[in-house]
């Protein structure tokens, strides 16, 4: 019978490292986690360290974000945000596309009438919060914006 209960608390131990792999996967920034079985016959501690590229890439996008000057196109008013007017004949931008001051840039239906988003700004899409067809709210972002600098 004593196998039988060692047995059993192995399986036990076997579920909490179970748990504790899937709360590392759900909560990769947890850079120490230590378990102790209550009896004290166990303990499981795990170390982990940020890697290079996640711990750098904040750093490196608050970096670009003082280097450049960015600015945000929200939505003038409630409705479902489209790309273009017609996707066949024009094309939605993209990350990186450039667009002048006064340029459409989307459209907000509302009620079957599409009413043009119009850019105040003009550089390159930086970043695109908004997808076709999306029910979008007055104000929400629709795209980031890096001003043109002195060099164009």
């Amino acid at each position: 019978m004593p196998p039988a209960q060692h047995q059993k608390g192995a399986d036990m131990d076997l579920k909490k490292v179970r748990q504790i792999v899937s709360l590392l996967q759900e909560h990769p920034t947890i850079a120490e986690l230590e378990v102790r079985n209550m009896r004290g016959f166990s303990k499981i501690r795990v170390r982990m360290s940020p890697s290079d590229s996640s711990a750098s890439q904040p750093q490196t996008a608050e970096k670009l974000a003082v280097q450049e000057q960015l600015c945000t196109i929200e939505s003038p008013s409630v409705g479902w945000f489209l790309a273009a007017a017609d996707l066949e004949e024009n094309p939605p931008l993209i990350e990186g596309s450039f667009v002048s001051q006064g340029e459409t840039v989307g459209y907000i239906e509302i009620h079957g009438l599409k009413n043009p988003v119009v850019s105040q700004f003009e550089g390159t899409i930086r970043q695109i919060h908004a997808e076709t067809g999306q029910p979008v709210e007055y104000g929400q972002r629709l795209y980031t914006i890096s001003l043109s600098g002195p060099s164009g």
